[in-house]
């Protein structure tokens, strides 16, 4: 049975590759432009294990959107993803509930082995 995750971020291209990648490895991918458009679909119930969502969205920043999350009862893990080094506010992001940052150049499979490590700890 594929594991279901929500993936946020708003380069369309990476979004529909990591998308089509994930879901050949194992996983269920409800996939989203930015942190409104997760949001509204969280109105209709999306079941999920994790949230891997870009650090930099537009409307609403990844710290933003876990925040947001958050305070609508969402608890599930979020992951971040991230093109940049040094990203500023892990700290507050981790308090807020962010279980990981993974750089989006590390490959599908260290992507993989990071989702599933956590999905696994949490169940």
């Amino acid at each position: 049975m594929p594991i279901p995750i929500i993936l946020v971020d708003d380069d369309a291209l990476y979004r529909e590759a990591v998308t089509a990648d994930l879901e050949d490895r194992g996983f269920a991918v409800a996939a989203f432009a930015d942190g409104p458009a997760l949001l509204a679909a969280l109105d209709e119930h999306i079941e999920a294990e994790l949230v891997l969502v870009d650090w930099t969205l537009p409307h609403l920043s990844g710290l933003d959107l876990l925040r947001a999350l958050r305070r609508r009862g969402c608890r599930l893990p979020v992951a971040f993803l991230t093109g940049r080094s040094g990203v500023e506010r892990t700290e507050e992001a981790r308090a807020a509930g962010a279980v990981d940052f993974i750089d989006k150049t590390c490959g599908i499979d260290e992507l993989v082995l990071r989702l599933r490590r956590y999905i696994v700890r949490l169940s």
